[in-house]
């Protein structure tokens, strides 16, 4: 630490601030790329990988300044190589979360007789290189990388990775975690419209601290955050009167049941709501366009403004295989836009009810 002067430690400090008020992963990578490590590490490339060794094609680079045409095609044979790469090798042999340069491990003349170097590398000018490891797991890793054509990185420049390493590993673990809280709820909610169930929960002043599914819908709520007045009510009655365990109501969408159900504190309730004859939310039926289980229910998340990254990872499947979904998708439903599935299929699911 004794190398760095002030400047170093202002334009950290900086770049720490910002790190935390970023609120998702895909903004805080690309923030990372495009703006915090150019300031902080002079360099040509700057790279976000998650490398899979055993399942090659789903490597995923994103690569900074873009490369264009280059590095697509490129990308399949560094998918292929990538596990010669010593950062990668020597991670996975000792996973301690460290900063490491290519010359740490091999040679100038090693590292070019690499295959890695002569059919990827070589082509980008990548002759230098120094990796921030976020997270390993078996045969697995995941970290940035900066590049350069000329002058190997010092150490100065790894001890300014080494101070904003440990941010990193928090703020992506942090984000992580969120991500996966909201694909639970999520998926929990797309599961209750197509059961036909919902929930929410009040607190003893009526207020709406939580809801899954087309509850508020159903129960004509005209604010998402107070629940109706007949609701209220009936959850209140007037001194002398018993609280009914269970509500009725008729809607348009079908008969609406309501259960009040104790929670294990006293200031909270839960409201199980249960449709006998609810329209199903999702977009449209399989027999509309000929989608698959599986199309549609990409085409579902779609509608709910899901990115490709996203889907994935709340279907388990990887973005690759999404985009398949998607193109696929296109195709059958005659589409060139998210936007316009949207609108396609929000408007047949109109004219479909309509027509029941």
């Amino acid at each position: 630490m004794s190398q760095l002067v002030q400047n170093d430690y202002d334009l950290f400090l900086d770049c720490i601030r910002e790190l935390y008020s970023i609120d998702e992963l895909p903004a805080l990578r690309l923030w990372l790329l495009e703006e915090a490590l150019p300031k902080l590490l002079s360099s040509d490339w700057f790279s976000y990988n998650e490398v899979d060794l055993l399942h090659p094609a789903n490597t995923l680079a994103i690569l900074k300044p873009e490369a264009g045409a280059l590095f697509q095609r490129l990308f399949p044979r560094f998918q292929e190589v990538v596990h010669q790469h010593p950062l990668v090798t020597r991670q996975l042999q000792s996973p301690e979360f460290a900063v490491h340069k290519i010359s740490d491990f091999l040679t100038q003349e090693d590292y070019h007789r690499l295959e890695l170097y002569q059919d990827v590398y070589r082509h980008l000018g990548v002759e230098y290189q120094i990796a921030v490891t976020i997270r390993t797991e078996p045969a697995r890793v995941t970290a940035f990388a900066l590049s350069r054509r000329q002058n190997d990185y010092t150490e100065r420049d790894r001890a300014i990775l080494e101070m904003l390493r440990p941010h990193l590993v928090v703020a992506f673990n942090n984000l992580a975690l969120a991500r996966e809280n909201m694909a639970i709820q999520d998926t929990t909610s797309l599961a209750l419209n197509a059961l036909a169930s919902a929930t929410i929960i009040v607190n003893s002043q009526g207020r709406i601290l939580y809801h899954t599914g087309p509850g508020l819908k159903w129960i004509g709520a005209a604010s998402p955050e107070v629940l109706p007045t007949n609701i209220y009510s009936w959850l209140n009655p007037p001194a002398g009167r018993r609280a009914r365990r269970i509500m009725h109501l008729a809607t348009a969408t079908g008969e609406i049941q309501i259960r009040a159900v104790p929670t294990n504190s006293p200031e909270r309730l839960l409201l199980v709501l249960t449709c006998e004859n609810a329209r199903s939310l999702l977009p449209a039926s399989t027999d509309d366009f000929s989608l698959s289980q599986r199309q549609l229910e990409v085409a579902g998340w779609i509608c709910q403004g899901k990115t490709n990254a996203e889907i994935a990872f709340i279907l388990g499947l990887s973005p690759r295989t999404v985009q398949k979904h998607i193109e696929h998708i296109f195709e059958k439903t005659g589409v060139g836009s998210r936007m316009a599935l949207a609108m396609l299929l929000g408007e047949n699911t109109a004219l479909k009810t309509a027509r029941l």
